[in-house]
């Protein structure tokens, strides 16, 4: 008998196989294709700008290209599909001007995402092989939470019935006031209302709850960021409500600002006529300083506090009826070592040509400090100010160009405490030429490398003098676009690597070093100060004085844009 062999099941089984390979060979090509990046390098010509980075959920995404591709007849919401989004984002795309392309989400991005996004370049411009499809990534930041209360205090100066309390609440992100309220909630035996003070451009809404009557109850406050999708961030704190005709110290803080003090806090207005030297001590600290205002006190030192103090408060302090306190007290106040921080001292903005231009900055707890100056062109200003007053420095890349980045060692100087606040001064004669007309941006800058604050476990003691600095901000995905590029993608970055929201205040840690803690001074270089007073009457006066021997000058030329920058 012949034996019939079938054929059949191989062949499924080999088709299968090779259906199984083939899917891996293409699912590996498009894998190998969305993880390698391009060459942003090659889009120079094409290509000036772009958003990168961290970014807000409410953010726009814009490219900035090269060159002008479109007209004023243009301008506005195009019908054509230029982007594409991954995960997919609903919106509309408009030409804010001829060389900036702004897409707008019909809806906040979702938050905590990674973007990544294609912009079809052929239908804008004629491009090169290969150059079709620009791609570039983004990830919006994650929701957080921060609260602090002040502690109780009297309602007013003269109120010994009545309390109030308040505090602040600061997200990471843009949030609607509305999910913002939701975030506080209390647990009282009174009926207490929260009023709100909401400030969108800090990310911060302020709190008061005021006509908390004495009754020895407590009051507890719970925070809850599940509102605006901040999960992890809760919490609670109880606080107790004085009794009646009780004059007693309910906290006594340390407080670290400009000029760091200790802060006592009572239930009832304490008498500003008692002088109370030598009442409270702060260790052994003498020639110490008080303002009282209302049922707070607040004690400085001559000089910077740091380290443990005990703190003593004697029973003799009177209220504004001239009662004692019920007894004494003392306790142990910290000060930390002061934050990393920089500031530009005074307020001008006119740089005469007066041979000797020098601009004082103070610094603490750093030995070095990065020094940049960006150049706003004279034929520019007219576009720079169409989005920044005299104090900003918004959208400089399409006006202005670095001329200046140089290290400046804080620690030459071994007689300064650089732990303490200390005075500096540029001189801006040895670090540009200035050109009249030009306006010049100073900024100082510092990195977390170049800090003195005590960290136990850190990184920081990097040697800036053997070159070991860490990087301002950057990205993994802001590659190069021109010469400048490196240096405006550090310089616009306001998240560095491996940011987090909720160690922003730590200097032990990357997220406390963003351009927020950076100094800035615009400075126009010009001999001649301008007033000028617009009328009812849609009439101008304008009056031009010579700064430096203050005497009004005749036969100047002025001219008035529009926005325009038409005369």
């Amino acid at each position: 008998m012949n034996q019939q062999i079938s054929t059949k099941r191989p062949t499924i089984k080999v088709i299968i196989i090779g259906a199984l390979v083939l899917l891996a060979i293409v699912a590996g090509y498009f894998l190998l294709k969305k993880n390698k990046k391009q060459d942003h390098t090659q889009f120079a010509k094409y290509i000036d700008a772009y958003t990168s980075g961290i970014i807000s959920k409410k953010s726009y995404i814009r490219v900035h290209l090269a060159n002008s591709v479109s007209n004023t007849t243009d301008l506005g919401e195009t019908e054509q599909k230029l982007f594409a989004f991954s995960p997919s984002v609903k919106g509309k795309t408009y030409w804010v001007d001829a060389q900036t392309l702004e897409f707008r989400p019909d809806e906040n991005l979702e938050p905590d995402q990674k973007y990544e996004a294609t912009l079809d370049l052929t239908k804008i411009l004629p491009v090169e092989e290969k150059l079709e499809e620009f791609e570039f990534e983004f990830k919006v930041i994650k929701p957080g939470i921060a609260f602090t209360e002040n502690g109780l205090i009297s309602q007013n100066n003269t109120s010994l019935k009545l309390m109030k309390l308040t505090g602040e609440v600061s997200t990471a992100d843009a949030e609607d006031t509305q999910n913002i309220e939701k975030v506080l909630s209390l647990k009282s035996p009174q009926k207490l209302k929260v009023k709100w003070s909401h400030n969108p451009q800090k990310q911060t809404s302020s709190f008061t709850i005021d006509s908390i009557q004495k009754t020895n109850a407590d009051l507890t406050l719970n925070w809850d960021g599940d509102a605006i999708g901040a999960d992890d961030d809760k919490g609670e704190t109880t606080l107790e409500i004085p009794a009646l005709n009780v004059f007693k110290v309910l906290a006594i803080k340390a407080v670290q600002q400009q000029e760091d003090y200790v802060l006592i806090q009572c239930s009832e207005p304490v008498s500003v006529t008692q002088d109370l030297t030598g009442l409270i001590s702060i260790g052994s600290l003498s020639d110490l300083r008080f303002t009282i205002d209302g049922s707070q006190i607040k004690v400085y030192a001559p000089d910077a506090l740091e380290g443990n103090y005990n703190v003593t408060i004697n029973n003799t302090i009177a209220n504004i009826n001239g009662k004692n306190l019920e007894s004494a007290k003392s306790a142990n106040v910290i000060f930390e070592n002061k934050k990393p921080a920089v500031t530009i001292a005074g307020a001008g903005t006119i740089l005469p040509n007066s041979g000797k231009l020098v601009l004082p900055f103070e610094a603490v707890n750093l030995k070095a400090v990065d020094v940049t100056i960006i150049k706003i062109y004279q034929d520019n200003i007219p576009q720079f100010f169409q989005v920044n007053n005299y104090k900003e420095g918004n959208e400089l890349r399409r006006v202005a160009k670095p001329i200046l980045q140089k290290t400046i060692h804080l620690n030459e100087d071994k007689s300064l405490d650089l732990h303490k606040k200390n005075r500096f001064t540029l001189d801006l004669d040895k670090l540009i030429k200035t050109e009249p007309g030009a306006m010049y941006r100073v900024s100082i800058m510092f990195k977390q490398s170049y800090t003195l604050f005590n960290c136990a476990q850190s990184a920081t003691n990097e040697n800036v003098e053997n070159g070991e600095e860490g990087e301002y901000g950057g990205y993994d995905y802001g590659e190069k676009i021109d010469e400048d590029d490196d240096f405006w993608n550090n310089y616009q970055s306001y998240y560095p690597r491996g940011y987090r929201w909720n160690d922003r205040e730590d200097p032990c840690t990357p997220s406390y070093y963003t351009s927020e803690r950076w100094a800035h001074r615009n400075l126009l270089s010009s001999n001649i100060g301008l007033i000028a007073k617009r009328g009812n009457d849609e009439t101008m006066l304008v009056v031009a004085t010579d700064i430096l021997s203050a005497k009004p000058l005749s036969g100047v030329s002025i001219e008035l844009l529009d926005y325009q920058k038409q005369v």
